[in-house]
Parts: C-alpha cells; sequence; structure tokens
C-alpha cells in the first residue's frame, strides 16, 4: 500500500514532499509555539525521536536522561513537553472544571474500534460517567467486603509457593505473581475463575497477552505516522493472530455469562457496580461492546500492575537482608496465627507499610508519562498553549536526588514517621509526594487502600510462614 503510493509520485511530486519537511523542519525548530524550550535537537524536528524512544523499551530512562541533560521540562517532539516537577502533576492531571478534567487524555483505542472503555476514553463527559458507576468499587469499604474471597486466592497462592518452592529447582516469582493477579482480577472484575494457580499453568489470556507489547507500542506510534499503520499489524506474532478471534470471542462470552448472574454472584465484583442487577440488559450492540471494552479493560488494569508491584515488593526486601529482617520480627510480633491476618489487623504495621511504598517509588507503574493535551493553561508556572501534549516523568520525578536521598536505593526508613525505632533523618527532608504509583485525578488508578488489603496480608501470611 505504502510503496504502491510512492512509486505514483512524480518528480514535482517529491519536490514538493521535500520541500514542505524542510519548510516544517524550520518552522518546528525557529517558529513553533514551543521553539524556545530545551530538548534533544531531533524532537524538535520530527516525532521520530519520541517513536524512537518508545519502542526500545527503554522510554522512561531515555526520558530521565533528557531531562538531566536539559532540565525540568523537555521537549521530546515538535509538539509534546515532559515535566519534572511534581507541582507539574497536580497542573495537569487535578486541573478541573465542573468536575470535569481540563486536560484531555491523549487515546489509547489502538484498535481504532471507536469506543475507549474508560482507560482510553478521550471524552471527559463519557469517561466521567463510566468512572462515576465504578468508583465505590474502588473503596477501601468495598474491597474490604470482597475481602474473604481474595484470602481465597492468597492462601492457595502461600500454599502453592510452599509446595513448589521447597524443591530443588524452586518457583519462578514473576509467573506465580502473574497466575495470582490475573486469578484474582478476573474474579474481582465479573467472577471468573480462571484457575491458572490451580492448574500451574498459563491461561489463554495471559499468554496472549504478553506478547502484544509491542504491537501496543506501535499502535501508539503510527497515530503520528499513519503511512506506517499497516507495520503495526506486521508486530503481532503468526500464532496470536489466529487466536485473536478467539480472545475478543472469550471476553464477549464472559461479559454475556456475567450478566446472566447479575444477583447470584458469590461476592461483590466490578461488574456488579458498572451494571447492577436491577438494571435491564442492554440490546444495542455499542452498549454490550462498551461493557466488554471496559470489563477487558479493568482485568488488565488489575493484573498487570498487582503482578507487577507485588514481585517487585518481594524482590527488594530479599536484595536487603536488614531490611527482610526487621519485617520479618514486625510481622511475627504482631501475629501467632495465620487466620487473624487481615487489613484490619495489619493496618498498624508501619514498617511493612514504608516496605510497599518504597517498592511503589521504585518500581513506578506509569513509565509512559501518562500523556494529556492542554486547553490553554498555565503549568509549573509557564503557560501552555492549546493542543500541546504534556505529561509529567513520575519515573525520573521518583529516582531524582532532587527529591529523594540515596534515591536508587531501597530505604524505607524514609517513609517512617520521626517517632518509630528505624526512623534515619537522612531522609527527613525526602519529598515524599514526588512518588505518585497511582498517578493523580479522576484517571488514577485503584487507591492505596484496595492496594494494601490486597498486597498486606499476603506478604504477612508469608512472613509468618517463612515461605
Amino acid at each position: 500500500m505504502v510503496s504502491s503510493a510512492l512509486w505514483a509520485l512524480n518528480s514535482s511530486d517529491y519536490l514538493q514532499i521535500i520541500a514542505y519537511c524542510m519548510g516544517r523542519a524550520v518552522y518546528n525548530v525557529y517558529f513553533h509555539p514551543l521553539a524556545r524550550y530545551p530538548g534533544p535537537k531531533l524532537a524538535a524536528v520530527t516525532d521520530a525521536w519520541w517513536a524512537y524512544a518508545s519502542i526500545t523499551g527503554k522510554y522512561p530512562w531515555i526520558i530521565e536522561k533528557a531531562l538531566k541533560e536539559h532540565g525540568d521540562v523537555v521537549r521530546v517532539a515538535p509538539n509534546e513537553l515532559v515535566f519534572l516537577n511534581p507541582e507539574a502533576a497536580k497542573d495537569i492531571y487535578l486541573a478541573q472544571e465542573k468536575n470535569l478534567e481540563l486536560f484531555v487524555q491523549v487515546g489509547y483505542d489502538a484498535l481504532d474500534t471507536g469506543d475507549g472503555g474508560i482507560s482510553g476514553e478521550t471524552n471527559p463527559v463519557k469517561h466521567r460517567e463510566t468512572a462515576k458507576k465504578l468508583a465505590p468499587a474502588f473503596s477501601t469499604r468495598n474491597f474490604k467486603a470482597k475481602e474473604k474471597a481474595v484470602h481465597g486466592h492468597i492462601d492457595l497462592f502461600v500454599q502453592k509457593m510452599k509446595d513448589e518452592g521447597s524443591g530443588e529447582k524452586g518457583a519462578e516469582l514473576q509467573r506465580w505473581t502473574d497466575w495470582l493477579a490475573l486469578d484474582l482480577s478476573a474474579d474481582m472484575t465479573y467472577g471468573l475463575a480462571m484457575n491458572q494457580l490451580n492448574d500451574m499453568k498459563d491461561s489463554i489470556l495471559l499468554s496472549a497477552t504478553l506478547k502484544l507489547n509491542l504491537f501496543l507500542t506501535m499502535s501508539q506510534i503510527t497515530r503520528k505516522f499513519r503511512l506506517l499503520t499497516p507495520l503495526m499489524y506486521l508486530t503481532i506474532p503468526p500464532s496470536l493472530l489466529l487466536l485473536m478471534p478467539k480472545l475478543i470471542g472469550m471476553n464477549h462470552e464472559d461479559v454475556k455469562a456475567r450478566l446472566e448472574r447479575r444477583g447470584k454472584t458469590e461476592h461483590l465484583d466490578y461488574f456488579e457496580q458498572l451494571f447492577p442487577a436491577d438494571k435491564p440488559v442492554p440490546e444495542d450492540k455499542k452498549d454490550i461492546y462498551h461493557l466488554e471494552n471496559v470489563a477487558g479493560q479493568l482485568l488488565l488494569a488489575g493484573w498487570q500492575p498487582l503482578a507487577n508491584q507485588f514481585y517487585s515488593l518481594v524482590f527488594f526486601i530479599l536484595k536487603e537482608p536488614e531490611a527482610y529482617g526487621a519485617l520479618v520480627k514486625e510481622v511475627r510480633d504482631a501475629f501467632t496465627s495465620y487466620d487473624v491476618i487481615n487489613s484490619d489487623t495489619t493496618a498498624g504495621l508501619e514498617y511493612l507499610q514504608a516496605c510497599m511504598h518504597e517498592s511503589l517509588r521504585l518500581h513506578q507503574e506509569t513509565t509512559d508519562g501518562l500523556p494529556r493535551v492542554s486547553p490553554g493553561a498555565v503549568v509549573d508556572g509557564r503557560y501552555i498553549p492549546k493542543g500541546v501534549t504534556c505529561q509529567i516523568s513520575y519515573f525520573a520525578a521518583a529516582r531524582s536526588p532532587r527529591f529523594f536521598t540515596d534515591p536508587l536505593r531501597f530505604r524505607p526508613e524514609r517513609w517512617l514517621s520521626p517517632d518509630h525505632p528505624r526512623f534515619d533523618a537522612r531522609y527527613k527532608d525526602d519529598n515524599l509526594k514526588a512518588s505518585k504509583p497511582f498517578s493523580q485525578g479522576p484517571r488514577g488508578w485503584m487507591s492505596w487502600g484496595a492496594y494494601s488489603v490486597v498486597c498486606v496480608p499476603d506478604i504477612c501470611r508469608q512472613g509468618l510462614v517463612g515461605v
């Protein structure tokens, strides 16, 4: 398609294209509203610099380096800025008018279906409508109502880890945390039993999703390079292309089955808030597709961040013997029985809470910058023209020596209160607000309370039984 279009051009057309590109480059470098902002030279001319940073798999580190070299605000594309200062995040993600976000999200509808669900919805009104329905499902109170079901998954995980991890080969923690998190997410989203922990093998959904990272990256890049759109589909492994219709069909059937089970579920799930039992079953295909889209996004959003953060928490603790010893002591001093561990009884474990905060700081989920389109407003003391894409690098901020002492080291002490025995005065001036692992504003990820309901009891139970 692209090659045939190029062959159809004559020499005059080529000259016009070259002249246009050169004129555009001159405009971007010298006359564009963002011309005064520093950054890589190529980034001022073309989106190619940003595209390269995205496709390498090292985007957050490349952006972090650019901020170190060029300052607190860096131009990473002709019409795009990245900020470092945490104050910029407030201006971008918390700015609202009549409870509607002012900085509109850049679209994430990878297949251009016309429905962004909830995470990919760019229309603030539509996003708020869906978010308002779901908001009660993400409260700590609502999660505590699901706690018995959550503990069922945790108990199985701990038992399996004891059985499998005690062998000569041990257990691959990343795989097991993926199984735990996706099983849990499927159950919490629409009461679906995936049984990966029980069967000790990947589901079709898990194995397929892990192979789609490059495709999802390319889907964002081709929004700025439309002629390259066909290349996006070449990043999908051939074996997975054959599975795509089946995967889409599975989500359709899961949502259909959940609609039929309304009012008959064993515990509350997100779907109960999204589509309560007293509401008529939708007949419009667009409404059904929207439900499927939102459910699929909730499933994925509840899986990968939780799996990554749980894995990283265990990883960092085991890398620091002193922190590990202090954590085990806190847990074992607090509990003598496995059965009494829950979100209420673990609320006072300050060192465990500090370990979780520190793990979240070092392993940021929001590495892509969460780009938003400026309505024409002030960000971090600078007026950003309407239509400019802007974002903050939470990754760079959380690792900056300006905000944290020993920024690349796992030091839970920085999160402790001054009266705690393990408090270290070296970290008293750290700007803890520079770490925002769940982002901010109406599109922020699930709350700290919800995260702790899942992770705190799990870590405590493992610490108590010595897994």
